[in-house]
This record gives C-alpha cells, sequence and structure tokens, in this order.
C-alpha cells in the first residue's frame, strides 16, 4: 500500500520541477528581450545626439561665411539678376541633387562599410569643403558659380540625417518619439544659423579666416558621422513594405494622374500620403518665397533695416525656430497631438498662424509687434515641419525613407525656383495686394487639406506601415 502510494505521488512531485524549469526559461528569455532592447535604445540616443552635433557641426561651417559670401560677390559686381541667376540656378541643383541623393541614400550596396548614408553623409562634408575652398579663394563671377555647384548638388545631410534617424526608430516608436528626434536636428540648424554669422562678425573678419573656422567644423562633424551607429536592416521589412506599396498604387485610382508626373525610382513618393504631404510643403513653400519678394522691401523701407537690424532678426529666428524644433514642437505634440484628430488640429491652427500671422506683421508698423508675430509664425512652422516629418517617417519604410525624404526636398527646391517669379509677375498685377492675396490662398490650400484629408490619408497609412 505504501509502494503504491509512492506511485501515484512521484508524478505529481515532478510537475513542481518541470514547471519551475518552464518559468526559468521564461524568465532567461525575458531578461534577455530587456537586455536587448536596452542596448538598442542606447545605441538610437547615440545615434540621435552624433547625428545632431555633425549637422550642427555643417551648418556653422556653412553659415560662418556667408556675410563674406555676399561681400566678396558684391566686389565682384553681382547685381540683381546675377544674384537671382545663382539663386535659381543653385535651387535647381538642389532639386536634382536632393532626390538622387536620397534615392541611392537607401541602397544596400554599401552596407559591408557602414551603409550608404553614412558614405553619402561623408560626400556632403566633402561638398562643403570644396565650395569653402573655391568660394574663399574666387576671384572672378565665374569662380563663385563653379564654388556652389558641389555643395548645391551633394549637400543633403539633413534630408539624409532625417531618414538615418527613421531607421533608429522601433517601428512602434509614437509620433512624439519621432517628433523629438527629428526636433532635434531642427534645433541644430536653427542655433547654427544663429551662432556661424554672430562668430563671423565679431572674431572672423577676413574670408580666409572664416574659411578655416569652417573647415574646423566639418572635422568635427565628419568625427561624428563617423562615430554613427550602423543599422541593421531587415528583408523581411523591406518585403512587407514593397507589397504595402504595391497595395496602395493599385487601390487609389483617383490619384493616378498624379503618380505619373512622379519617378518610379522613388515608389514610396507615389503613395497618397506622400502625395499629400508633398502637396502642402509645396504650398507652403511658394507662400514664403511669395511673401519674400513684398516683406524683404518692406523690412527695408518701413523699418529702415541695415546690417545689425537684420542681425538682429535673424537672430532671433534662428533662436525661436531652434526652441520650437528643439521643445515646443515635442511638448505640443505629447500634450494636444496624441490622437490622430489632435494632430490635425494643431496642423489646422499652425495653417492659420502662417497665414494670418503674415497678413498682421505686413499691415503693422511697430517693430515689436513684427517680432511677436514672427515669433508666432516661425513657432507655427517649427511644429507643422515635426508632425510631418514624423508621419512621413511612418508613412514608407525605414530603408526606403532616403529617397522619399529627397523627393520631399525637391519639391521644396521647385517652391524656392517658381516662387520668386510668381511674386514678381503677381507685384507687377499689384504691388502689394498681388502677392499677399497669393499667400493667403495658398495656406488656404494646406488648411484645406489638411481638414479634408490628413487624418483619413496620412495617419491611415502610417498606421498600415507600422
Amino acid at each position: 500500500g505504501n509502494k503504491e502510494k509512492t506511485r501515484m505521488c512521484a508524478p505529481t512531485s515532478a510537475e513542481p520541477s518541470i514547471s519551475t524549469k518552464s518559468d526559468a526559461g521564461t524568465t532567461s528569455s525575458s531578461d534577455s528581450e530587456i537586455i536587448s532592447s536596452a542596448a538598442a535604445s542606447s545605441k538610437s540616443h547615440r545615434g540621435f545626439l552624433y547625428g545632431t552635433i555633425s549637422l550642427a557641426s555643417v551648418v556653422t561651417a556653412g553659415s560662418v561665411t556667408m556675410g563674406h559670401y555676399q561681400s566678396r560677390r558684391n566686389e565682384l559686381g553681382c547685381d540683381a539678376m546675377c544674384v537671382g541667376s545663382m539663386t535659381s540656378a543653385r535651387s535647381t541643383l538642389t532639386l536634382v541633387g536632393a532626390t538622387i541623393i536620397g534615392r541611392w541614400s537607401d541602397s544596400k550596396a554599401f552596407d559591408h562599410i557602414g551603409g550608404a548614408r553614412r558614405l553619402f553623409l561623408f560626400l556632403g562634408i566633402l561638398a562643403l569643403a570644396l565650395d569653402l575652398f573655391f568660394s574663399s579663394t574666387a576671384t572672378t563671377l565665374a569662380g563663385l558659380w563653379m564654388s556652389m555647384i558641389p555643395s548645391a548638388l551633394f549637400q543633403q545631410n539633413f534630408n539624409v540625417l532625417k531618414a538615418l534617424f527613421g531607421e533608429y526608430h522601433e517601428p512602434s516608436a509614437s509620433a512624439a518619439d519621432r517628433a523629438g528626434s527629428v526636433g532635434k536636428l531642427g534645433m541644430a540648424v536653427g542655433l547654427a544659423f544663429m551662432v556661424g554669422p554672430l562668430v563671423s562678425s565679431t572674431l572672423l573678419k577676413s574670408y580666409d579666416a572664416a574659411a578655416l573656422f569652417g573647415a574646423a567644423c566639418l572635422v568635427i562633424g565628419t568625427i561624428f558621422i563617423w562615430l554613427l551607429p550602423a543599422v541593421k536592416r531587415s528583408k523581411e521589412t523591406n518585403e512587407n513594405a514593397e507589397n504595402k506599396i504595391k497595395e496602395e498604387s493599385t487601390s487609389k485610382p483617383s490619384t493616378g494622374m498624379f503618380r505619373g508626373l512622379l519617378p518610379d525610382l522613388v515608389p514610396a513618393a507615389r503613395t497618397p500620403a506622400a502625395i499629400f504631404i508633398a502637396t502642402a510643403r509645396l504650398c507652403m513653400g511658394l507662400a514664403f518665397h511669395i511673401f519674400q519678394t513684398i516683406w524683404t522691401v518692406a523690412l527695408r523701407e518701413r523699418f529702415e533695416f541695415g546690417p545689425t537690424e537684420y542681425s538682429r532678426y535673424f537672430g532671433f529666428i534662428g533662436l525661436t525656430f531652434a526652441v520650437s524644433q528643439g521643445f515646443l514642437a515635442k511638448f505640443i505634440i505629447q500634450r494636444f497631438a496624441k490622437t490622430d484628430r489632435g494632430r490635425s488640429r494643431v496642423l489646422l491652427l499652425c495653417a492659420l498662424a502662417l497665414g494670418g500671422g503674415r497678413l498682421f506683421a505686413y499691415q503693422t508698423h511697430s517693430l515689436t509687434a513684427v517680432f511677436c508675430l514672427f515669433g508666432a509664425i516661425v513657432t507655427a512652422l517649427g511644429v507643422v515641419n515635426t508632425i510631418f516629418t514624423a508621419d512621413t517617417s511612418k508613412i514608407a519604410d525605414p530603408q526606403d525613407l532616403g529617397g522619399l525624404f529627397g523627393v520631399l526636398a525637391s519639391v521644396e527646391s521647385i517652391a524656392g525656383i517658381a516662387g520668386p517669379v510668381l511674386g514678381g509677375a503677381l507685384a507687377k498685377v499689384h504691388p502689394v495686394q498681388g502677392p499677399l492675396i497669393a499667400v493667403l490662398f495658398l495656406y488656404g490650400v494646406v488648411f484645406t487639406l489638411v481638414y479634408w484629408g490628413y487624418e483619413h490619408i496620412v495617419c491611415r497609412s502610417s498606421k498600415g506601415l507600422a
């Protein structure tokens, strides 16, 4: 009887040991996942930090010579038509370069040496170094023309870094997290545009000195690009993203005529969400450049702006943009734009601020009011850029973001080419009302697009990929 009882109890006594082993295995697996997640998070944070520092160094290198470049251009007899031609030529080269570099930065061919994105970041550094050297030694206008070609074509580090930051994020990352990383890049650009001219005007009195300082900044930028963590790419994710793009391309016939205008090189740019954001950015870019045709005249004639006033004005713009991108945008998204509807409402308010702010700024004769209004305008612009970039990084596979950001940058370059021409033509119709009404109309188009379609087209597409 005792032996029978022992047999009956034996299996029961063995069950806890089996359960304990299973729990131990689960705990070990869970700990491994936590460690892996922590390592990935640390790698991403290092990538965000190093990328931001490298971009700040590159932008500082370019902005520190801006004043000297303009003076050199004036000394060589570059008149208004010459300046306009150079601006249009730079925009055209940037349009081509942004599209090509963006697409090529998605290539897997250079994964064995750290990835194509890192390679093109180094190329951007080299292009700007050539620009600094040739522009500082140029003695003719032809030399200045030649000096801008390398950087206009190949200096696309801002867009490449936006794509790289998109890869650093997990697919499940929230809009606020994506906004925070992109905001760091915007903050770096704003601060660099503020610091560069300030350092140049106070410490670097010659073009050669400014060029040497810029070269030192480029060395710093090169070091931090070298330190950027590599990104592991998933073949499965790539296949899923391609299938999604094919599905969207066949499921939205209403936008077929627009897709025909976009290159097949970047399939993600042919999706409805990408076309939506590109259209909104084009309208905003045109509005900005058209407004500049009358605003620069107003600053000079109404407020008698000179070098000191311009330095103060652009310094304020740079600082406000940096604060907006670095801090306010993420706070606003976390507080008011966690949901799709919340983001749409924030974008609607920003569209009103961008259009209405410019209208009131042009009407006022108070310089204090101008600074207050442009504080609101620049803040709204920073929030819009951050939301657009954060949502753009979710409408395409991370490995295809370079081409998509390149196309969006080329759209803004188109606005830079066409905007001044449209502004000049409208000014002939009426010196003030023509451009001003066009600006309000374009921001009205952005408002209408966001109101009717942002939540359903862009946000839904983002969720589909994630």
